[in-house]
C-alpha cells in the first residue's frame, strides 16, 4: 500500500493536483470563512445582496479566467522549449494590454451600474465600488498564469491562500466597524490589491530576465474559443444567484445564497484538478506525448470527489448547513435542496474538465461557442420557474445536466 501511494506521488498530474488541491481547500476555507462571517454577520437580506455582488464579481472575472489560461497555455510552451525572456515579453505585452482594458472596462461598469442597480436592487455605489475590481481582473491572472505555466503549483496556491486571508480579517474588521456590504466588498478589493503586489514579488526571476522578442499578433483574438468556453462555465455557477436576486424577496434570496455556497464546493475543489492539468496536458500536447491517460485520471479524480461529497449533502443536508452556517436556524429551511444544487455542480465540474482538456490540446472551437447558448438556457429556465426555491432548483439541476450531456458529446468527437 506504501509502495503504491509513493509510485502515485512521482506521478506528475497527481503531485501538482494535490498541492493544488490542498492549497486550494485552504484557499476555499478562508473564502468559506469570509462568506460564512459575512452571512452571521450581515443576516439573509444583505448576505443576499453581497452574493450578488460576489456573483458579479465572478462574471466580471471571466476576462481573467481567460487571459490566465492563455497566458498558462503559452507559458508551458516557452518552459518547454527552455526560453525564459519570451515568458518576460508575455508578461510585459500582456500587462500593457490588461492596463487599458481595466480603464476601459471600469467605466463602462460604471454607465451599466444605473441599469443594474435599478433590476438586481442594489445601491449603485456598492455596484461601484465593485467594478474597482476591473483591474485585478485583468492583471492578477498575468502572474498566475505565469506561476500556473510554470507548475509551480505552491507559490501559486500561496499566492491564493495569502488573498483569501487578507479577504476574511479586513472583511471582518470592516463589517464589525459597521460598514455592513461596504465593509465586505472592500475587503475584497484590499485583498486583490496585496496579491497582485505579493504574486509579482514571486516572479523575480521572468522579471530579471532578458527579454526576446515574439509576435504575439492575435493573442487574445485567437482564443476567443477559450473565452468562450469559460464564459458559459462561470456564467453556469454565477447567474442564478443574480436571478434569485431579481425574483425572490431578499430572505429567500439569501438563503438560496447560502445553500449555493455550500453546494460550490464541490466545483471549487474541483477546479484544482483541472488547472493542474491544463499546462500539464499542454506542454504534452505540444512535445506530441499523448494526452489520453492524464485526461482520463482528471476526469476520475473529479468524479470520485463528487460522488464522495454529494454522499453527505444527500444524508446530511439539515446538519451541514446548520454546521457551517454557525449553528445559525435562519437557512435550515432551505437545506433540501442543497443535494439538487451539489449535483448541479458535479455535472459542472465535470464538463469543466473536459473543456480544459479539449482548450489544453487545441480541440475546441465552434463547439465552444456553442457552450453559451447553455448559460442562456439556464437563464430562461430559471427566470419560467421562479414559483419556488423547489422548481429554481430543479430547473438550475436541468440546464447543468443539459450542459453535462453536451460536453460528453464534444469529448467523444473527433
Amino acid at each position: 500500500m506504501i509502495g503504491r501511494i509513493k509510485e502515485m506521488m512521482k506521478d506528475e498530474l497527481v503531485r501538482g493536483s494535490m498541492v493544488l488541491v490542498i492549497s486550494i481547500v485552504i484557499f476555499n476555507l478562508f473564502n468559506y470563512a469570509f462568506q460564512i462571517s459575512m452571512a452571521k454577520m450581515l443576516g439573509p437580506a444583505d448576505f443576499g445582496v453581497l452574493a450578488a455582488l460576489m456573483s458579479i464579481i465572478y462574471i466580471l472575472n471571466i476576462p481573467g479566467e481567460a487571459i490566465q489560461t492563455v497566458v498558462s497555455k503559452y507559458t508551458s510552451k516557452f518552459v518547454s522549449q527552455n526560453k525564459i525572456g519570451k515568458i518576460k515579453e508575455l508578461m510585459i505585452r500582456s500587462g500593457k494590454k490588461g492596463f487599458k482594458f481595466a480603464v476601459i472596462s471600469f467605466v463602462i461598469l460604471c454607465i451599466l451600474s444605473i441599469l443594474l442597480s435599478e433590476i438586481i436592487k442594489i445601491e449603485l455605489w456598492l455596484l461601484i465600488l465593485t467594478g474597482v475590481f476591473a483591474f485585478y481582473i485583468f492583471l492578477v491572472p498575468i502572474g498566475r498564469g505565469i506561476l500556473q505555466g510554470q507548475k509551480r503549483f505552491l507559490g501559486f496556491g500561496l499566492n491564493l491562500i495569502f488573498e483569501s486571508c487578507i479577504k476574511v480579517l479586513v472583511s471582518i474588521l470592516l463589517v464589525f466597524a459597521g460598514w455592513r456590504v461596504y465593509g465586505a466588498i472592500a475587503g475584497v478589493l484590499i485583498s486583490s490589491a496585496c496579491a497582485f503586489f505579493i504574486i509579482f514579488a514571486m516572479l523575480k526571476k521572468v522579471v530579471k530576465s532578458e527579454r526576446e522578442q515574439e509576435s504575439f499578433d492575435g493573442l487574445y483574438k485567437g482564443s476567443m474559443p477559450v473565452l468562450a468556453a469559460i464564459t458559459a462555465i462561470v456564467l453556469m455557477y454565477s447567474i442564478d444567484i443574480l436571478i434569485a436576486k431579481a425574483v425572490f424577496d431578499p430572505e429567500v434570496a439569501g438563503q438560496y445564497a447560502f445553500i449555493s455556497l455550500i453546494g460550490k464546493v464541490i466545483i471549487f475543489v474541483s477546479s484544482s484538478i483541472g488547472r493542474a492539468m491544463l499546462p500539464l496536458s499542454s506542454e504534452k500536447h505540444e512535445k506530441g506525448i499523448d494526452t489520453q491517460r492524464l485526461f482520463q485520471k482528471s476526469l476520475l479524480l473529479v468524479t470520485a470527489i463528487s460522488v464522495v461529497i454529494l454522499l453527505f449533502y444527500y444524508a446530511l443536508p439539515e446538519f451541514i448547513v446548520y454546521l457551517v452556517s454557525l449553528g445559525s436556524d435562519k437557512y435550515v429551511e432551505a437545506s433540501h435542496i442543497l443535494f439538487r444544487l451539489g449535483a448541479a455542480y458535479a455535472m459542472l465540474s465535470i464538463a469543466n474538465i473536459i473543456i480544459l482538456y479539449k482548450i489544453s490540446v487545441n480541440k475546441i472551437r465552434k463547439s465552444a461557442f456553442v457552450l453559451i447558448i447553455f448559460a442562456v438556457i439556464q437563464a430562461l429556465l430559471l427566470i419560467y420557474y421562479k414559483q419556488s426555491l423547489d422548481s429554481f432548483a430543479n430547473a438550475f439541476l436541468v440546464s447543468n445536466i443539459l450542459l453535462f450531456v453536451y460536453s460528453l458529446f464534444v469529448s467523444f468527437k473527433k
